[in-house]
């Protein structure tokens, strides 16, 4: 009996052992992953992430794809059932259902283009998919549901992707063929074509920047040979296209701040640029509405100033080249005088020949805001004679400064008496 007992006992055990030998053996899981072009080709996929959750008992197990979309995980239990969901950035996530990796350890996977999500284990077995699982049972109404909605959303984003590859497709065409009129100087031709990327897609910053600066250059052609034509017609056709010009630089500018706060989830306020987005990003933006701004009045559109004023400093502010901030000071001091700020204009001009005493765009404006108060006439003269000084004769404004200086000297010199007519004989009238 005890011999029985005892060889009961070592069978047992040895049972015992076998089973635990089993529970302790593993196997190594391995398969490739590509993504599915459009030209119907296949490419590996490095990175892509392959999970296994084994669905017997609670367990997940992770490994990515190599280079090569190779990937291989040593340690998967032998026994259990899994499934294994497959994920990769701008593609649409696979999965494989009750897969028992001891008979099945090569598995591979071809994704198709997607929006790059991933499945959980719930959303799984929420689907109740059929897709790539040949054990699978009988699909429920709800499962059906859920996979058609999943699937309608899938279409719909594929759809949406397409639509904006399409678009964007049409509107480098547009755009380079804007810039190519632009650069054979045909003017109407750039502008026309910037017209139809800006009715194509309204949100586009660059179809009203370029349009801004095709604007302006064909405003100083207008302008340039409606002076030398004595054609007062031609240069109000000119100050169109400068005004033209601004307006679309204002658009161009509320655009590209609104596409940085999308970007950034947040909606500008009032105009102002968002706090998270770096300035220099707008900077050419900022540049070409300053340059609008700085034509209009050269030309005599003084009813601008103020809007100048806003422009100018702004683009000083984010502007990071030493020589075109000098530049703009001079225009924002331009641009006080004009809007009638004589003070605050005497003082820019001011502070930057402080700094730059050979500024001769700094010193002639100083002379002509000066000039503009009959108290600083005297002032006004000796700014202009150091003008007269340092400009060199081809600088067509040193022949005004001197005009200036003689006008100035005219109005300094005291007032004659009026005659009235009479004799003063010391208080004596004479006799006739």
């Amino acid at each position: 009996m005890r011999t029985r007992i005892f060889c009961a006992l070592a069978v047992a055990f040895l049972i015992t052992l076998s089973a635990a030998s089993a529970a302790a053996q593993v196997v190594t899981a391995s398969g490739k992953v590509t993504l599915k072009q459009p030209d119907g080709k296949s490419v590996p996929v490095a990175g892509a992430t392959v999970v296994f959750y084994r669905t017997d008992i609670k367990g997940e197990y992770r490994t990515k794809t190599d280079k090569n979309g190779r990937y291989v995980y040593a340690g998967i239990p032998f026994t259990g059932t899994f499934t294994i969901v497959v994920s990769a950035p701008n593609a649409r996530p696979t999965f494989l259902k009750d897969v028992r990796i001891s008979q099945r350890p090569e598995n591979d996977f071809e994704l198709e283009p997607g929006d790059g999500s991933t499945l959980t284990l719930e959303q799984i077995r929420t689907m109740g998919a059929q897709a790539a699982t040949p054990e699978a049972g009988t699909e429920s109404a709800e499962a059906r549901r859920a996979r058609e909605e999943m699937e309608r959303k899938r279409a719909e984003f594929e759809a949406e992707k397409k639509r904006i590859e399409a678009l964007n497709l049409k509107l480098n065409e547009i755009l380079k063929a804007g810039n190519d009129a632009f650069t054979a100087k045909k003017y109407d031709e750039a502008i026309n074509y910037y017209d139809q990327g800006i009715q194509a897609d309204p949100e586009q910053p660059v179809f009203y920047r370029n349009k801004s600066i095709a604007l302006r250059t064909r405003g100083v052609e207008r302008y340039n040979e409606a002076v030398r034509n004595k054609d007062q017609a031609g240069r109000e056709t000119a100050r169109a296209d400068f005004k033209a010009a601004v307006e679309a630089s204002e658009k161009a500018l509320q655009a590209q701040r609104a596409m940085q706060a999308k970007r950034a989830g947040t909606a500008p306020q009032g105009g102002a640029t968002p706090a998270q987005q770096p300035q220099n990003e707008e900077l050419n933006y900022l540049e070409a509405r300053y340059e609008n701004y700085r034509l209009a009045l050269q030309v005599g559109m003084a009813d601008m100033a103020d809007a100048a004023i806003r422009a100018t400093q702004e683009y000083i502010a984010a502007e990071t080249d030493p020589a075109k901030k000098a530049k703009a000071r001079v225009s924002l001091a331009n641009a006080l005088f004009q809007g009638g700020r004589i003070d605050e204009s005497i003082a820019q001009y001011k502070q930057i020949l402080q700094s730059d005493p050979n500024n001769l765009d700094a010193l002639y404006g100083l002379g002509l805001a000066l000039a503009s108060d009959p108290a600083k006439a005297a002032e006004a003269s000796e700014v202009f004679k150091q003008f007269v000084a340092k400009a060199p004769a081809t600088d067509q404004r040193k022949q005004e400064a001197e005009e200036a200086i003689k006008a100035l000297a005219e109005s300094l010199k005291p007032q004659q008496p009026a005659n009235t007519g009479t004799t003063n004989t010391g208080g004596r009238r004479r006799r006739p």
